[in-house]
C-alpha cells in the first residue's frame, strides 16, 4: 500500500488504526476521520472488429513508449476521475488509432495488485467489445508507433502481440455480441450520465 505522511483532508500527520479487521493508515485528529484505502486506477481497452475481404479482423496498436515499447495490444488506457468508463474506452480507441467505435458490452475485467511494480496499489482493467463505426487506423508515431486491423492468423506472425489482448479478441470472437455485460439505464441519474450500470441482458 502507498504511504502517506500527512492527511489530505486536514493536514495532520497520518498514523495507523485498526479498522475493518486490518491495520490502515488513518488520521487520528479529532473530527477528521480520514482513512487511506490505498491508490487505485481503472484501465479500459476495446476490442474493435470488422470484416475485411470476408475475414474478421481486430484493431491492434503498437506501443511507442516504455513500458513495453514495441508490443502490440488492443487500444486502451486509463479512465480519468471524471469520466465514465464507456466514454473513456471510446476516447482511448480514437486517440490511439483514429478509429471511431461505440461500446457494445463488457467482455471481461482483470484485477491486479500492482504496487510491487511501482504503479497504483490496485488496478481494475476492463475489456470492452466495441462496434466499429468509421475511420482507418492511423497513429501519431510517438505514443503509438503503428496500428492496423489483423486476423488471429495474421497475429501469429506478428512479434510481440500481448497475450491479454489476444485473449480478449478471442473472447469477442467466441461469444455473441450482447452476451457480456451491457449498459442499462434504470433511473434519471443514469440517463443523465452521472453513472452507469452494467448487467447481463435477458
Amino acid at each position: 500500500m502507498s504511504s502517506l505522511n500527512f492527511c489530505p483532508k486536514c493536514g495532520d500527520p497520518i498514523s495507523t488504526r485498526h479498522d475493518g479487521e486490518r491495520e490502515r493508515q488513518a488520521c487520528v485528529a479529532v473530527g477528521c476521520g480520514f482513512i487511506h484505502f490505498g491508490e487505485f486506477s481503472i484501465g479500459c481497452a476495446g476490442v474493435v472488429t470488422r470484416e475485411i475481404d470476408g475475414v474478421t479482423k481486430a484493431l491492434l496498436v503498437q506501443r511507442g513508449h516504455n513500458p513495453f515499447a514495441g508490443m502490440w495490444q488492443i487500444p486502451g488506457g486509463y479512465a480519468e476521475h471524471d469520466e465514465l468508463l464507456s466514454t473513456a474506452v471510446e476516447r482511448e480507441v480514437h486517440e490511439e488509432s483514429k478509429v471511431i467505435a461505440s461500446v457494445h458490452d463488457v467482455l471481461a475485467f482483470r484485477h491486479s495488485l500492482g504496487g510491487s511494480r511501482g504503479g497504483p496499489a490496485t488496478n481494475i482493467y476492463v475489456i470492452f467489445r466495441l462496434n466499429y463505426e468509421s475511420g482507418e487506423p492511423a497513429f501519431d508515431g510517438d505514443e503509438i508507433s503503428n496500428a492496423g486491423f489483423y486476423s488471429l492468423a495474421e497475429m501469429e506472425h506478428i512479434e510481440g502481440v500481448q497475450g491479454l489482448s489476444k485473449w480478449g479478441i478471442q473472447q469477442a470472437l467466441q461469444n455473441e455480441p450482447g452476451t457480456g455485460l451491457s449498459i442499462g439505464a434504470i433511473d434519471e441519474r443514469s440517463k443523465a450520465g452521472d453513472w452507469q450500470l452494467f448487467g447481463l441482458s435477458f
